[in-house]
């Protein structure tokens, strides 16, 4: 297993995009304490409705040296409401043997989806 990944996909929501983007980047920090008790590190990015998140602390420390993911919610051309959300992670484990955090990934896609559909 290589020591450096990276995964990324993308998935449609029925919340108008400035809608979901909002609610998610309001309370990020709280939203990822509760998930891991991890150190949040972030990049805001209004305009193209961007945010990067650069997570540390014990659960992430411990298996990577790097882990950073970076969301982007736009618009769906053809439809008034509704948005697609693209996600990216990029991390670098400490070993070998360490798997890809996809609880994480999870963790984070499960998040998105919630708030879409409490929107």
């Amino acid at each position: 297993m290589a020591l450096h990944g990276d995964s990324s996909g993308e998935f449609d929501t029925k919340s108008p995009a400035d809608k979901l983007f909002t609610s998610f980047t309001d309370d990020i920090n709280s939203t990822f304490d509760i998930i891991s008790n991890e150190k949040i590190t972030e990049y805001v990015g209004w305009e193209k409705r961007t945010v990067t998140l650069s997570m540390s602390g014990n659960l992430v420390s411990d298996s990577y040296k790097k882990f950073k993911a970076t969301i982007t919610v736009t618009p769906k051309a053809y439809e008034a409401d509704g948005s697609r959300v693209l996600w990216t992670v990029e991390f670098e484990k400490i070993r070998h043997d360490v798997e890809d955090p996809v609880w994480i990934i999870d963790s984070l896609i499960n998040y998105l989806k919630e708030i879409d559909g409490v929107l």
